[in-house]
């Protein structure tokens, strides 16, 4: 039961399911707060007017600017929280390369690795990839209010609308909701890229408090081989005073 706790003797089968668990656990409130900034973004594209349209996508821009901003901070978090899991992960390995059964309850599958913000991006755009292919196949931009549309538009709207802005602003109306789809680069960057900034960031920190805690010890050292020294030098004072009262004494 023990190993099973800390998790170091697990199947290969059972670690590729505990990160899928991971990783679409982790997808849930990045993909939330997309979900919310698009409730902005479809308010915002109720502006009417022709002249217009450039509020609608500046206004736009900003709801899916804000997402993102989430989207980074949240992975970025994450990277850091792996990364600790990481160098945990190295400790419970050499304990037991020496046969040394380490406690706790380590779990493998929460460990940094650089292709794990990837693919929390591409979960993310999970329901935008389904949603896109089930309206590109039933739909077109011309009937935004067919089911699959509709779905799109109110739990991927962050994917949907900027498809919306190329139909208002180039005339194309005839465009086509697959479009949307590549929209699942935005997050799959943003989550990739910030999850290896938060883990490379706490590389460095726990290399420079490692680098500190080696100088203090080093100083330390330093310090105690001095009081050392200080102290052979006071008893070789001490004798060499013996000595010479001795001689004196000797003398008379």
């Amino acid at each position: 039961m023990k190993k099973n706790q800390n998790g170091m003797h697990l199947t290969k089968n059972q670690l590729f399911w505990r990160i899928q668990k991971e990783c679409w656990r982790r997808m849930v409130t990045p993909y939330l707060m997309y979900l919310f900034m698009s409730l902005l973004m479809l308010a915002t594209q109720a502006i009417s007017g022709n002249s217009l349209v450039w509020l609608k996508i500046t206004l736009g821009i900003l709801c899916l600017l804000g997402g993102m901003a989430f989207n980074a901070h949240l992975t970025y978090n994450y990277g850091i929280i792996h990364y600790d899991a990481y160098l945990t992960g190295c400790v419970h390995r050499k304990n037991l390369a020496y046969g040394i059964e380490s406690g706790g309850d380590h779990r493998p599958e929460r460990e940094y690795r650089p292709w794990k913000g990837f693919y929390i991006g591409f979960l993310i755009g999970v329901p935008v990839i389904i949603l896109g292919i089930i309206a590109a196949a039933t739909s077109v931009a011309s009937n935004l209010w067919g089911v699959a549309g509709i779905a799109l538009i109110m739990f991927a709207g962050w994917a949907i609308i900027p498809v919306s802005w190329i139909r208002d602003f180039a005339g194309i109306a005839n465009i086509n909701f697959g479009w949307s789809i590549l929209m699942v680069v935005i997050p799959i960057v943003v989550s990739g890229v910030f999850y290896i900034v938060g883990a490379m960031r706490e590389k460095k920190k726990k290399e420079a408090q490692a680098a500190r805690d080696e100088a203090v010890k080093k100083l330390q050292e330093e310090q105690a081989a001095l009081r050392q020294e200080q102290k052979m030098n006071r008893i070789q004072t001490e004798e060499q005073r013996r000595k010479t009262l001795q001689s004196k004494k000797k003398k008379k």
